[in-house]
Protein backbone atom coordinates (compact mmCIF):
# COMPACT_ATOMS: atom_id res chain seq x y z
CA UNK A 1 0.00 0.00 0.00
CA UNK A 2 2.67 2.73 0.93
CA UNK A 3 4.68 1.29 -2.17
CA UNK A 4 2.24 1.93 -4.38
CA UNK A 5 1.49 5.40 -2.75
CA UNK A 6 4.91 6.42 -3.02
CA UNK A 7 5.34 4.92 -6.64
CA UNK A 8 1.83 7.66 -7.52
CA UNK A 9 3.69 10.70 -6.00
CA UNK A 10 6.52 9.51 -7.91
CA UNK A 11 5.04 9.39 -10.56
CA UNK A 12 2.74 12.62 -10.29
CA UNK A 13 6.40 14.57 -9.66
CA UNK A 14 8.34 12.94 -12.99
CA UNK A 15 5.26 14.47 -14.84
CA UNK A 16 5.44 17.58 -13.42
CA UNK A 17 9.12 17.56 -14.18
CA UNK A 18 8.81 16.89 -17.38
CA UNK A 19 5.26 19.87 -18.31
CA UNK A 20 8.56 22.19 -16.37
CA UNK A 21 11.24 21.19 -18.76
CA UNK A 22 8.99 20.29 -21.92
CA UNK A 23 6.40 22.85 -21.65
CA UNK A 24 4.67 23.39 -24.93
CA UNK A 25 4.88 19.24 -25.02
CA UNK A 26 2.53 18.18 -22.73
CA UNK A 27 -0.84 19.79 -21.30
CA UNK A 28 -2.78 18.36 -18.52
CA UNK A 29 -6.35 19.28 -16.74
CA UNK A 30 -4.79 18.58 -13.32
CA UNK A 31 -1.41 16.27 -12.17
CA UNK A 32 -2.39 13.23 -13.42
CA UNK A 33 -2.15 10.48 -11.07
CA UNK A 34 0.31 7.68 -12.64
CA UNK A 35 2.95 5.25 -11.58
CA UNK A 36 6.75 6.17 -11.58
CA UNK A 37 7.62 4.53 -14.71
CA UNK A 38 5.71 5.87 -16.43
CA UNK A 39 7.43 6.62 -19.78
CA UNK A 40 7.44 10.41 -22.54
CA UNK A 41 8.99 10.33 -25.75
CA UNK A 42 7.32 13.42 -27.08
CA UNK A 43 9.25 15.23 -29.55
CA UNK A 44 9.58 18.85 -31.18
CA UNK A 45 6.41 20.08 -32.72
CA UNK A 46 4.66 16.92 -30.73
CA UNK A 47 2.22 17.06 -28.19
CA UNK A 48 0.26 15.49 -24.99
CA UNK A 49 -2.97 16.37 -23.97
CA UNK A 50 -4.35 15.07 -20.92
CA UNK A 51 -7.85 15.82 -19.30
CA UNK A 52 -8.65 16.09 -15.65
CA UNK A 53 -8.35 13.20 -13.78
CA UNK A 54 -6.30 10.88 -16.07
CA UNK A 55 -4.95 7.74 -14.11
CA UNK A 56 -2.10 4.96 -15.17
CA UNK A 57 -0.38 2.10 -13.45
CA UNK A 58 2.47 0.67 -14.32
CA UNK A 59 4.74 1.04 -18.12
CA UNK A 60 2.62 3.36 -19.26
CA UNK A 61 4.15 4.50 -22.42
CA UNK A 62 3.97 7.13 -24.38
CA UNK A 63 6.12 7.87 -27.86
CA UNK A 64 4.59 11.31 -29.70
CA UNK A 65 6.80 11.74 -33.27
CA UNK A 66 6.84 14.18 -36.08
CA UNK A 67 4.55 16.30 -35.09
CA UNK A 68 1.71 13.60 -33.88
CA UNK A 69 -0.42 14.91 -30.90
CA UNK A 70 -2.39 12.25 -28.54
CA UNK A 71 -5.68 13.93 -27.10
CA UNK A 72 -6.59 12.40 -23.93
CA UNK A 73 -10.23 12.98 -22.07
CA UNK A 74 -11.20 13.57 -18.56
CA UNK A 75 -11.46 10.30 -16.48
CA UNK A 76 -9.50 7.72 -18.42
CA UNK A 77 -8.06 5.12 -17.05
CA UNK A 78 -4.95 3.25 -18.61
CA UNK A 79 -4.02 0.18 -16.91
CA UNK A 80 -0.56 -1.53 -16.74
CA UNK A 81 1.72 -1.78 -20.22
CA UNK A 82 -0.22 0.73 -22.04
CA UNK A 83 1.67 1.79 -25.29
CA UNK A 84 0.73 4.86 -27.11
CA UNK A 85 2.91 5.36 -29.86
CA UNK A 86 1.65 8.63 -32.48
CA UNK A 87 2.77 10.02 -35.79
CA UNK A 88 -0.19 11.79 -36.79
CA UNK A 89 -3.01 12.02 -33.92
CA UNK A 90 -4.73 9.43 -31.75
CA UNK A 91 -7.82 10.70 -29.58
CA UNK A 92 -9.34 8.84 -26.30
CA UNK A 93 -12.55 10.12 -25.58
CA UNK A 94 -13.71 11.10 -21.64
CA UNK A 95 -14.55 7.89 -19.61
CA UNK A 96 -12.47 4.98 -21.45
CA UNK A 97 -11.23 2.73 -19.86
CA UNK A 98 -8.04 0.77 -21.19
CA UNK A 99 -7.07 -2.30 -20.16
CA UNK A 100 -3.87 -4.12 -19.73
CA UNK A 101 -1.33 -4.31 -22.67
CA UNK A 102 -3.61 -2.33 -24.89
CA UNK A 103 -1.09 -0.98 -28.13
CA UNK A 104 -2.49 1.82 -29.90
CA UNK A 105 -0.37 2.54 -33.63
CA UNK A 106 -1.14 5.74 -35.56
CA UNK A 107 1.30 4.04 -38.33
CA UNK A 108 3.13 1.96 -40.04
CA UNK A 109 5.96 0.90 -42.37
CA UNK A 110 5.16 1.79 -45.67
CA UNK A 111 6.55 -1.50 -46.84
CA UNK A 112 5.06 -1.18 -50.12
CA UNK A 113 7.00 1.54 -51.33
CA UNK A 114 9.40 2.82 -48.79
CA UNK A 115 9.83 0.93 -45.52
CA UNK A 116 11.25 3.63 -44.31
CA UNK A 117 8.63 6.16 -44.98
CA UNK A 118 5.44 5.45 -42.78
CA UNK A 119 1.58 5.17 -43.59
CA UNK A 120 -0.17 7.71 -41.01
CA UNK A 121 -4.12 7.98 -40.36
CA UNK A 122 -6.28 9.18 -37.31
CA UNK A 123 -7.22 6.86 -34.74
CA UNK A 124 -10.52 8.08 -32.78
CA UNK A 125 -11.70 6.32 -29.48
CA UNK A 126 -15.09 7.72 -28.46
CA UNK A 127 -16.42 8.47 -24.76
CA UNK A 128 -17.50 5.53 -22.52
CA UNK A 129 -15.41 3.13 -24.25
CA UNK A 130 -13.89 0.17 -22.88
CA UNK A 131 -10.99 -1.61 -24.45
CA UNK A 132 -10.36 -4.99 -23.18
CA UNK A 133 -6.53 -6.59 -22.03
CA UNK A 134 -4.34 -6.97 -25.18
CA UNK A 135 -5.48 -5.37 -27.88
CA UNK A 136 -4.02 -3.73 -30.82
CA UNK A 137 -5.92 -0.46 -32.11
CA UNK A 138 -3.91 0.11 -35.47
CA UNK A 139 -4.07 3.18 -37.95
CA UNK A 140 -7.22 4.93 -38.90
CA UNK A 141 -9.66 3.33 -36.62
CA UNK A 142 -12.44 4.88 -35.08
CA UNK A 143 -14.41 3.49 -32.01
CA UNK A 144 -17.82 4.74 -31.32
CA UNK A 145 -18.98 5.54 -28.21
CA UNK A 146 -19.72 3.45 -25.76
CA UNK A 147 -18.49 0.38 -26.80
CA UNK A 148 -16.90 -3.00 -25.58
CA UNK A 149 -13.80 -4.08 -27.11
CA UNK A 150 -13.10 -7.64 -26.15
CA UNK A 151 -9.90 -8.83 -24.66
CA UNK A 152 -6.97 -9.42 -27.42
CA UNK A 153 -9.23 -7.84 -30.27
CA UNK A 154 -6.79 -6.51 -33.10
CA UNK A 155 -9.08 -3.67 -34.15
CA UNK A 156 -8.23 -2.77 -38.12
CA UNK A 157 -11.48 -1.74 -39.12
CA UNK A 158 -14.15 0.87 -37.60
CA UNK A 159 -16.33 -0.28 -34.46
CA UNK A 160 -19.70 1.55 -34.40
CA UNK A 161 -21.07 2.87 -31.04
CA UNK A 162 -22.95 0.85 -28.32
CA UNK A 163 -21.48 -2.26 -29.73
CA UNK A 164 -19.66 -5.50 -28.07
CA UNK A 165 -16.61 -6.16 -30.48
CA UNK A 166 -14.85 -9.11 -30.84
CA UNK A 167 -12.35 -11.44 -33.04
CA UNK A 168 -13.51 -14.79 -33.86
CA UNK A 169 -10.82 -17.29 -33.26
CA UNK A 170 -10.44 -20.69 -33.96
CA UNK A 171 -10.15 -22.36 -30.20
CA UNK A 172 -9.46 -25.72 -31.73
CA UNK A 173 -5.99 -27.27 -29.98
CA UNK A 174 -4.07 -30.39 -31.28
CA UNK A 175 -1.77 -32.77 -29.25
CA UNK A 176 1.51 -32.41 -30.16
CA UNK A 177 1.95 -35.68 -30.33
Amino acid sequence: MLFDILSKILGMIKTVVYKALYFSRIQFGDIPKVAKNINYSIKKKSKLILGKNFKARNNVSFRIYDGGEVKIGDNVFCNDNVSINCQKKISIGDNTIIGPGVMFFDHDHDFRNNINDFVKKEINIGKNVWIGAGCIVLKGVTIGDGSVVAAGTIVTKDIKGGVLAFQKRNTEFRDAK
